[in-house]
């Protein structure tokens, strides 16, 4: 039994055929998928998405994207204010469903991801809208007694120990209970980890050649640290590189952490599951 604790099943490459991916999904042993939203209309397509097939279960969340924050420029605290209002609305439709608070957190990728900076905005204005928008939903998770779901990018094309947004990140979560989502940190980040609430969820980006950061940290992590994810379509592991991605690929992202630990794969499965089980209280 594996567990994807992030995956967009909602999104419009699944149209076609995502009976079929789920199907392909009960055959892998995929149990239970996570869908996360990303801003208000995918946090009500998440919770809307059914799975349709006995053997594979559907949860939700409910965030907004740091990439979105820009869109709060012209009066933040108020517009956020109504955002978080209107995502507690959509966690109230289904309180079952809905297991944690994200994908939100902060994105300081400007340099190397130009294409989602206005350019009516400088970079200092863009990372205070992030943390306004970060900090609100982190009192969100608190006060619906939820865990997040982190996104944290650093942008290291010109300074490979950048480690900027996973330190304003962890300074503003402190220990609420959080997955750090497709992990991406360096050892001196994944040590301030260890001692946290957090559990590290890694990606199909473990897979990639010049992963050593990732492989150090799952060789530092004890394995209820960690979690599965695939943040399909998006990641896709090394075998599926440049297609589709979808939660079988979890699979391969265990074999690695398997590799990596020398343990057996449904010794991963299993507490991995047993890991998010645990945190997403389902």
């Amino acid at each position: 039994m594996l567990t994807d604790t992030h995956a967009h099943l909602f999104w419009d490459s699944y149209k076609n055929d995502l009976d079929q991916v789920i199907q392909n999904c009960a055959d892998s042993g995929v149990t239970t998928i996570v869908n996360v939203g990303t801003d208000l209309l995918k946090s009500q397509q998440a919770l809307d998405l059914e799975s349709g097939n006995d053997k594979v279960k559907f949860y939700s969340t409910i965030g907004i994207h740091p990439h979105d924050a820009t869109e709060y420029f012209s009066n933040p605290k108020p517009l956020i204010q109504k955002a978080i209002l209107d995502l507690e609305k959509i966690y109230f439709q289904n309180p079952q469903k809905v297991i944690a608070v994200g994908e939100c957190g902060l994105d300081y990728t400007f340099e190397s991801h130009p294409e989602w900076v206005p350019n009516h905005l400088t970079t200092i204005q863009i990372q205070h809208l992030q943390e306004l928008l970060f900090t609100s939903q982190i009192e969100l998770a608190r006060k619906l007694n939820l865990p997040l779901v982190v996104h944290i990018r650093d942008d290291r094309s010109k300074n490979p120990l950048n480690t900027k947004a996973w330190d304003k990140a962890l300074s503003l979560l402190q220990n609420t209970p959080s997955i750090l989502h497709c992990y991406s940190g360096l050892l001196e980040t994944t040590k301030k980890v260890l001692n946290t609430s957090h559990l590290v969820s890694f990606a199909g980006t473990l897979t990639y050649p010049k992963s050593d950061h990732l492989i150090a940290a799952v060789k530092l992590l004890p394995l209820e640290k960690i979690l599965l994810e695939t943040d399909c379509p998006f990641l896709p592991p090394q075998s599926k590189r440049g297609q589709r991605n979808d939660p079988t690929g979890v699979i391969e992202i265990a074999k690695m952490i398997a590799q990596i630990k020398n343990l057996t794969l449904e010794q991963v499965a299993d507490q991995t599951t047993k890991n998010a089980k645990s945190l997403l209280k389902i």
